[in-house]
């Protein structure tokens, strides 16, 4: 009998478990103020439940054909290899073929909310707006361990830096 809980146990005890995922603080700097500007770029706290991510950045030279982006996810208390994770990858292409999976899982947490849904040429400006607190965690759940991370993403346009995005967030 004792043999049958402690299985019970085991198989329920990690499907019953829930990570929550909570934003901490969200950075965008701007590199070349002549390319690009942010009109914001902020957090919202609504309540206890809902709380969501905004920006909206305004491109001046238009249009965008070629774009790099750098994206790093490293945990704020480890400096282990293990928990670190840094790609490079061409935006415009990805959006094409959408075929590097980790990168894929990256924009899906912002897709839905985001006009950054299309191959370029953009000939507009890129907004994200009110990403929920619960989409992301619906996403990340059961892929990122607990812990305090931050994502910086580096936007390069025609091989130079314009722009940065730093987001601080927690998964428990």
């Amino acid at each position: 009998m004792n043999t049958l809980r402690f299985f019970i146990l085991i198989v329920i005890g990690p499907i019953a478990i829930c990570g929550n995922f909570e934003f901490n603080n969200v950075r965008c700097l701007v590199r070349d103020r002549v390319f690009l500007d942010f009109d914001y770029c902020y957090l919202r706290s609504v309540n206890r439940t809902y709380k969501y991510l905004s920006l909206k950045t305004k491109l001046h030279k238009l249009p965008i054909t070629n774009t790099v982006t750098n994206a790093q996810i490293r945990m704020r208390e480890n400096k282990r290899i293990l928990y670190n994770f840094d790609v490079r990858f061409d935006a415009c292409k990805f959006l094409r073929d959408r075929s590097n999976v980790i990168v894929n899982w990256i924009f899906q947490t912002f897709a839905d909310f985001s006009n950054i849904n299309h191959t370029c040429p953009y000939h507009h400006d890129i907004i994200l707006d009110k990403i929920p607190v619960q989409h992301i965690n619906n996403i990340i759940q059961t892929v990122v361990p607990d812990g305090r991370y931050y994502l910086n993403t580096t936007w390069f346009v025609d091989g130079i830096p314009r722009a940065d995005v730093m987001i601080y967030f927690t998964k428990s």
